[in-house]
């Protein structure tokens, strides 16, 4: 964190425009966020619900996917395998009680999906999901435009529920330790204050820190932040899920990695194989391509790992980003399982045919396996802050089981709701003053470099473009130490040349201008993150550290001091 020794931020006058008084605070209007806050409704709770885009948004509802699916228990012997599978690829990483939460609640909150406009269809027959070691219930999310269209319906029939669209949080006010309010930027870039009894982050992961990545421009780690500086903790968020992405024919597609059980091999525009140089003695390339074909994002658990290693080592080497072609056999499109059927059926509403078209992949960042540390009703260790979806570190580990992301927000969307409404029983709410939210504001800006003109430093646009750049070379699936320094380094001369009081002095720019600031601090937690877990193991792959080491059987927990600085403490414990 910079720190500015020469305070020059009293001359910049951060006023509160508009002052709210809710509930609870929602932030974030994807899967989590829905349910939590149609759940508070329903028990006559105030909310104000924010987004950065619209309702129904983030990565539940992207649109270059073509279905998400939920793994449901189908007995009560199956309940035990369940968490068989989901400690085994956790490798260690996962936290029992919530991943037997989930197991035990899934069953129930499936059938919910409807009452927040979801069409779920349960798929004929048993699968394995994802990573799992056993076949269950599958059931498919699809149609998005209709399951948008839905929840507007919904929610436009509460008079309880305010929305807020295209406004963030840039930071969660205090009084006792306790969560009392929050200061948001509106859609006009205005400073408004909200005064609440909680508040419940539901925006999502941060793959957008990605140059390359499959998720909206939206889910880029903000409400990490907030937790962290709010006093909460992060776990695990050196586990990134990198799904293979379609860069061409139509670039940032998802990738359905079922259908490399018809690939015959991926090469480079020269025609040369870039698995041959790379497999080992004993696994043919069929063999890698088959077991590849079983799981969206890369591991280090499985011999598949040398299939996304060869794409990025080949990317590293040449610094092409255009992708490398894959050959199929035609017998892909003979397949008639419903699970081929309406990938390839969306790919041909798409234009696309994987026999016929030039189709080529890169590693595009997905979702992370970590988050803000939580307890089984989503409470973080702040008294009225509760985390929830993607941005929580729920049910996984070193791997995510397919299946387990949407069906967490519906788990622990209720609880959250459940446990924020015994919460405020009995609490009066805390009237907070536009004085002490500006005041809050101003320490904000006091902890950076100031300066009388930002021309000749990076803009906040270039320190968020170059960030991405740094991120997907040097954090991507291949991670080495030398790389993690080299992009440390680069991160902090980012920031030292970036003045973010003068980026956000302009209305216009104040929104970018806290995205830098956010993305500067995330990817030095994130990178050395990464540089401090010295193994292999399961989405984090250290090619200095190819093996699992027992010793790093631990959770590495991260914090921050009262000065901004991140802590990482590595420990067998839980909060």
């Amino acid at each position: 964190m910079i720190t500015n020794k020469h305070n020059e931020i009293g001359v910049m006058k951060m006023t509160i425009k508009r002052m709210i008084k809710t509930d609870v605070l929602v932030v974030g209007a994807g899967l989590a966020g829905m349910k939590a806050a149609k759940e508070l409704a329903d028990k006559e709770k105030q909310i104000l619900m924010i987004t950065k885009t619209e309702l129904a948004s983030g990565a539940s509802f992207y649109p270059l996917k073509a279905s998400l699916g939920t793994q449901v228990t189908k007995s009560e012997e199956d309940k035990a395998l369940f968490l068989d599978d989901i400690e085994e690829m956790s490798c260690g990483m996962a936290e029992p009680k919530l991943a037997k939460t989930y197991v035990d609640e899934i069953p129930e909150q499936v059938k919910e999906y409807e009452k927040i406009g979801v069409n779920a269809k349960k798929l004929d027959g048993e699968r394995k999901a994802c990573f799992a070691g056993h076949a269950r219930n599958i059931y498919l999310l699809s149609d998005w435009d209709a399951m948008r269209q839905n929840a507007n319906q919904i929610f436009s029939d509460y008079d309880n529920i305010t929305l807020m669209e295209k406004t963030i949080a840039v930071s969660l006010i205090k009084r006792q330790g306790k969560i009392a309010g929050a200061i948001l930027l509106d859609d006009n870039n205005d400073y408004v204050l909200v005064s609440c009894h909680a508040v419940i982050l539901a925006s999502g992961g941060f793959s957008n820190i990605y140059k390359h990545n499959l998720y909206p421009a939206d889910v880029d780690g903000s409400g990490h932040l907030l937790a962290l500086e709010a006093g909460a903790k992060l776990v695990n968020i050196e586990f990134i899920q990198f799904i293979p992405g379609v860069v061409a024919p139509k670039y940032k597609t998802l990738f359905g990695e079922h259908t490399l059980m018809y690939c015959d091999d991926m090469v480079a525009d020269n025609g040369e194989s870039l698995l041959d140089p790379l497999l080992p003695l004993g696994l043919s390339k069929k063999e890698c391509l088959e077991i590849r074909s079983t799981h969206g994002p890369f591991t280090d658990s499985f011999d598949s790992r040398y299939f996304d290693i060869a794409m990025m080592k080949a990317i590293l080497e040449t610094k092409y980003e255009k992708g490398f072609k894959l050959l199929y056999n035609k017998k892909l499109y003979e397949n008639k399982e419903e699970f081929y059927t309406v990938y390839l059926d969306w790919l041909k509403e798409k234009g696309i045919n994987m026999v016929k078209d030039d189709i080529r992949i890169a590693p595009f960042a997905h979702a992370a396996n970590g988050g803000v540390v939580i307890d089984e009703n989503g409470k973080t260790d702040v008294d009225g802050l509760y985390a929830i979806g993607e941005l929580s570190c729920n049910v996984e580990g070193a791997n995510r089981l397919g299946g387990n992301s949407t069906g967490a927000c519906m788990v622990f969307g209720k609880r959250a709701a459940e446990d924020c409404a015994s919460y405020m029983q009995d609490k009066s709410l805390q009237q907070i003053g536009g004085s002490e939210a500006e005041a809050q504001l101003q320490s904000i800006f006091a902890r950076y470099k100031t300066g009388s003109d930002n021309h000749a430093g990076m803009s906040a646009g270039g320190v968020i473009e170059r960030i991405r750049e740094i991120m997907w070379y040097d954090a991507n699936i291949i991670r080495t130490e030398e790389g993690l320094l080299r992009a440390i380094k680069e991160v902090e001369t980012l920031a030292s040349g970036f003045s973010f009081p003068q980026a956000a002095k302009t209305a216009s720019s104040r929104k970018t201008a806290f995205k830098a600031k956010n993305f500067i601090t995330l990817a030095q937690i994130l990178l050395s993150a990464m540089l401090e877990r010295k193994e292999s193991r399961g989405a984090h792959y250290r090619e200095d550290y190819p093996d699992l080491n027992p010793s790093y059987n631990k959770r590495l927990f991260i914090s921050m001091a009262g000065k901004g600085e991140a802590v990482l403490t590595f420990d067998q414990g839980g909060q």
